[in-house]
């Protein structure tokens, strides 16, 4: 659905519930016997060890196993059944304590790859869980076998093994930990037979409290061999670790699944891997194939109509068919990459080509495109008539070889990104003249992979005056955003102008004077003082547009030819800023957010969206840093789209509503939505509320139905910087009435003109202002409803009926029923009350911002 973010946020939130591991939690709550052993060397080595914040296992989980090793107590024995022996570190000490309950183990062997298949992670341990028929539906396969964690002994089981204890504590400061299942025993083990001298992991889900008493849930994982029944660790080269936790996590916060207990894909592999499988849907749940679509479920979705489904913990229903990866699924690195040395087989995404991976994201159904283009080579190197799923993951590496022009990571390079690196803008200067009324700015245009060299700007332009949107550089241009409503402070900068008169300050680049150097001088007009509008502050010129390369060949070596017939494809450019006064000194505006923060998640912001493709890029990829999105974005960018909650209000798009209403799905009860023309209360679905059946306009993007925050919890600082969000300093309020709505000859003819002249805010031609008439031809947007700034910013996510009540009630807020002049103390206007949020809800409160949203 086109310029929208789809719900990549659930990606693996709603998979807390997933088949796999089984429940959260371990076993009973016995607390771990004390089994006297002498050692003191290894006791001094543990309490050193323990001492050194750098080892806690809150942030180094698998400090202690190294620690045991290098101290001559091996991590693992396997003389079967295998014991455990670590220790855990917490607050410059060692933790003692610990229960069952505290713990859960798992252990699996790598099986290498051959005939060009991937290596995979076996599980010694699995149950086989029964399909069940839902709602009449009965499972794809009766029964399926799903890897899992160790179980508890019985009291005659440890007896039977001459223990103390399952789980035991050792006075010299480490716990051994004794498995039920035998792995050396194939009736144990599911048919899996034990192989010591392959690379093996324990992994452990472990959780227990930090002396602030926070629960710390972390999964500590050792890999190693057996040598003589002891565990000898392996190098980085022997074992296989394709994806750093750290990468899912700038995304989702802190990946907390099954409970909260799983915490590293490390340990998601022990029991996601190729021999569990989802009965009621057949899905395999090996955790690249899980991954890889649930991430692209949307592009699956639009592919063959297939909706990805995973039938989960009790078996509860998880359909990913409107996830979005909210980047271009291309971008295999933000996941995958060697240079990250806590994956060192990051890279083997271009290397191990498999039908195990390129089936997730591509699907192997008849008609579809990977089966299309792979049928006729099937039936070459399989036998005539052979379908293409029939290939094997050797013909697959055979074909899809390193070095050949259709190997992995040739054909999954991405133009719009990869290419963004040979063009940076740069803003020399800005200066002001009040008398001519410009800001003129000097810049060039450099490459970075080229010692910064510039570039001419009318490179393929006939001449500068020639210059087009689908010439190379036609579309970089400047915008000047400043202060321009009456009577507006300057002592806080807060840009105004482009709604307010001032959109047409701007430039195209191409168009200024190439000192010889291709360095550029261009002045901005600004436009000239009225009434209702008057330049002053601080202002900002930022630039803004894409690069029109020629769209290269994807399959091919470089050089890369242009395609036939020739096409154009945006660029992302490295856009920038400057600061200039207007009037008084340089008022920087705040910093709220951060680009980097932003494209954690979205890779270059606004190039693509949920749906995972340039072609439904925000703005065609124009516009990729939040310096540019506030200028059109300014308080006064209200929309044409009614507000869903029934209320005769329109949408406000001013950028901090914006963002929060998009991603703050699961807190709204009304959708955030764009194009909805149909005034009443819709329901998230995009139903009318008061008949469940009525839909939003035909067009309009459901963006609450279709957006999660992938989050866990609300942690503001997610995107915003210094902890802004703490303090609420925007000085307008966002306005709630539209000034965009169709005109035509000059003249409004909006059914909301009623508004308009109720405020005073319809201006004539001689600068008037109008009664109710449809004579007006220009907006006072002083006089224009809004919702005051405090409570612009809370009910974009808190946006009830019972929310509004409040800030208006308690908050002394705004809500479409007061004016900008009014709320932001404008010349000529009564000013409102301040409001009082922050008399509860101020950091530190009792009901403090940071306190509610449950930050540390």
């Amino acid at each position: 659905m086109k310029n929208s973010l789809f719900r990549w946020g659930t990606a693996m939130l709603a998979s807390l519930a997933i088949a796999g591991c089984g429940g959260g939690g371990g076993g009973s709550g016995t607390v771990a016997v004390t089994t006297p052993v002498t050692g003191t060397a290894v006791n001094t080595a543990i309490t050193t060890a323990s001492a050194s914040l750098v080892n806690d296992t809150a942030s180094n989980p698998t400090a202690s196993f190294t620690v045991l090793q290098d101290a001559g107590v091996p991590a693992v024995t396997i003389n079967s059944p295998p014991k455990v022996n670590f220790a855990v570190f917490s607050d410059g000490a060692v933790k003692t304590g610990l229960a069952l309950s505290n713990v859960r183990f798992a252990i699996a062997k790598l099986v290498p790859g051959t005939s060009g298949s991937p290596d995979q992670w076996v599980s010694y341990i699995s149950t086989n869980k029964a399909g069940a028929t839902i709602a009449g539906t009965p499972p794809v396969v009766a029964s399926a076998l799903q890897a899992t964690t160790d179980g508890q002994m019985s009291l005659e089981e440890v007896a039977a093994a001459a223990l103390v204890g399952q789980l035991t504590y050792n006075p010299d400061g480490y716990y051994t930990y004794a498995f039920k299942t035998d792995i050396a025993d194939v009736t144990k083990t599911s048919g899996v037979t034990y192989e010591p001298a392959l690379t093996h992991r324990i992994a452990i889900q472990l959780s227990y409290q930090n002396a602030a008493g926070v629960t710390v849930n972390v999964n500590p994982y050792f890999d190693f061999t057996i040598v003589d029944g002891k565990s000898v660790p392996v190098v980085a080269s022997q074992t296989r670790k394709m994806t750093d936790v750290a990468s899912c996590n700038s995304c989702h916060e802190k990946l907390a699944l099954h409970g909260g207990g799983r915490v590293d894909t490390q340990y998601c592999v022990m029991c996601h891997n190729p021999g569990t499988v989802d009965p009621e849907s057949g899905n395999n749940l090996n955790l690249a194939t899980m991954v890889h679509s649930i991430h692209a479920g949307r592009r699956i979705k639009a592919a063959t109509g297939d909706d990805y489904t995973i039938w989960g913990y009790r078996d509860t229903k998880h359909d990913y068919a409107e996830v979005g990866f909210p980047q271009d699924l291309r971008n295999c690195t933000k996941c995958h990459s060697a240079s990250n040395s806590a994956t060192p087989q990051g890279d083997n995404w271009k290397t191990a080509v498999s039908k195990e991976s390129c089936l997730t994201c591509h699907t192997a159904k008849a008609g579809g495109v990977w089966e299309t283009t792979h049928k006729t080579y099937a039936s070459s190197v399989v036998g005539a008539g052979a379908a293409a799923i029939d290939m094997t993951n050797a013909q697959c590496v055979a074909c899809h070889k390193v070095g050949s022009n259709i190997s992995s990571e040739v054909v999954h390079w991405n133009q719009n990104e990869e290419n963004a690196a040979k063009y940076k803008m740069n803003i020399e200067s800005a200066s002001y003249d009040s008398v001519t009324r410009n800001v003129t700015v000097k810049y060039f245009l450099s490459d970075p992979t080229n010692s910064n060299a510039a570039y001419d700007l009318t490179t393929g332009c006939v001449s500068a005056a020639s210059c087009a949107s689908t010439t190379l550089f036609g579309n970089l241009r400047f915008y000047v955003a400043y202060q321009n409503m009456v009577g507006q402070s300057t002592t806080v900068t807060e840009f105004s102008a482009y709604n307010n008169g001032g959109s047409s300050a701007n430039v195209f680049a191409y168009k200024g004077v190439n000192d010889g150097t291709n360095h550029y001088t261009v002045d901005v007009p600004i436009p000239a003082d009225t009434a209702t509008a008057v330049a002053a502050g601080t202002a900002r010129v930022v630039s803004i547009g894409q690069i029109k390369e020629p769209q290269l060949a994807l399959k091919s070596l470089d050089p890369r030819p242009a395609v036939v017939p020739a096409a154009l494809v945006n660029v992302v450019a490295q856009h920038t800023f400057k600061d200039v006064a207007l009037t008084g000194a340089v008022q920087a505006r705040r910093v709220i957010v951060s680009n980097d923060k932003c494209n954690a998640c979205h890779g270059a912001l606004g190039t693509t969206s949920g749906s995972n493709t340039l072609a439904n890029a925000f703005h065609s990829g124009a516009r990729n840093t939040v310096e540019a999105c506030v200028i059109c974005h300014d308080a006064n960018r209200s929309s044409t789209t009614v507000r869903t909650n029934g209320l005769r209000l329109n949408e406000s798009y001013q950028f901090k509503n914006m963002i929060h209403g998009i991603h703050g799905n699961t807190k709204r009860t009304y959708p955030f939505t764009h194009g909805n023309k149909v005034v009443g209360a819709f329901g998230k679905n995009g139903l009318l509320l008061a008949d469940g059946v009525t839909p939003m306009t035909a067009g309009t993007e459901n963006y609450a139905a279709e957006v999660a925050w992938p989050g866990v919890g609300i942690n503001c600082n997610a995107c915003h910087v210094n902890n802004s969000y703490k303090n609420d300093l925007g000085p307008l309020g966002a306005a709630v009435i539209s000034t965009s709505l169709s005109k035509t000859a000059g003249v409004f003819s909006s059914t909301l003109i009623d508004e308009f002249a109720a405020t005073g805010a319809c201006v004539g031609a001689t600068g008037t202002v109008l009664a109710n008439t449809l004579a007006c031809t220009s907006i006072d947007m002083s006089k224009l409803p809004v919702i005051s700034p405090k409570a612009a910013s809370c009910t974009s996510c808190h946006d009830s009926s019972v929310a509004i009540g409040h800030v208006t009630s308690f908050g002394g807020s705004a809500f479409g029923n007061m004016t900008q002049g009014a709320v932001a103390g404008l010349t000529g206007s009564t000013a409102l009350p301040r409001e009082t949020c922050d008399d509860c809800h101020a950091s530190g409160g009792f009901k403090g911002v940071d306190i509610v949203h449950g930050q540390q």
